[in-house]
């Protein structure tokens, strides 16, 4: 339970970013919706990170990865739910675990670059890029996945400091 009291999903309808909300509206936006212009212009940049083109399952597999090294219980159960849909439970379970010897090469690049970033940022040298290109990454994918993973390391310090 959060430590603030979510805004009702009465609301929340009455906003006009809601028809841009999956109903019932989760605690994540009822939270942000204490300040209605951050939702308001939030929305559109979730929905954007959504969009990048690295795929639905590949998009997962990096929520799901950052924010078990954010250590954000809260997106990390959600995500890994949703992971398991796509996938299978032993995919997700490995990513929670940072057991990135389980995915291929391709993949185990992304993770490599996503969790120097996220944990060890003065880690992070040219060579993780050059390491995506060799996967085949463009470099539109390459500031798409740099771009989810600090949007999820956000949306985590959010979540995070709410108490979700």
């Amino acid at each position: 339970m959060p430590w603030i009291k979510p805004v009702k999903q009465t609301e929340i309808k009455k906003m006009k970013v809601y028809d841009q909300l999956e109903p019932p509206v989760s605690v994540f936006h009822r939270l942000m919706a204490h300040t209605p212009d951050l939702l308001t212009n939030f929305t559109p940049l979730q929905q954007a990170v959504k969009q990048i083109g690295v795929g639905e399952e590949l998009r997962e597999i990096i929520i799901t990865y950052v924010s078990a090294r954010n250590c954000c219980d809260y997106c990390t159960k959600s995500h890994k739910e949703f992971l398991v849909k796509l996938t299978d439970e032993d995919t997700a379970d490995n990513l929670v675990a940072d057991n990135l010897e389980k995915f291929d090469t391709k993949v185990k690049a992304v993770l490599i670059y996503a969790k120097k970033l996220t944990v060890n940022r003065n880690e992070l040298r040219k060579k993780e890029i050059e390491n995506l290109r060799k996967e085949g990454f463009s470099e539109q994918d390459i500031v798409e996945i740099n771009h989810l993973i600090a949007y999820t390391s956000y949306t985590n310090q959010l979540s995070i400091g709410l108490g979700l």
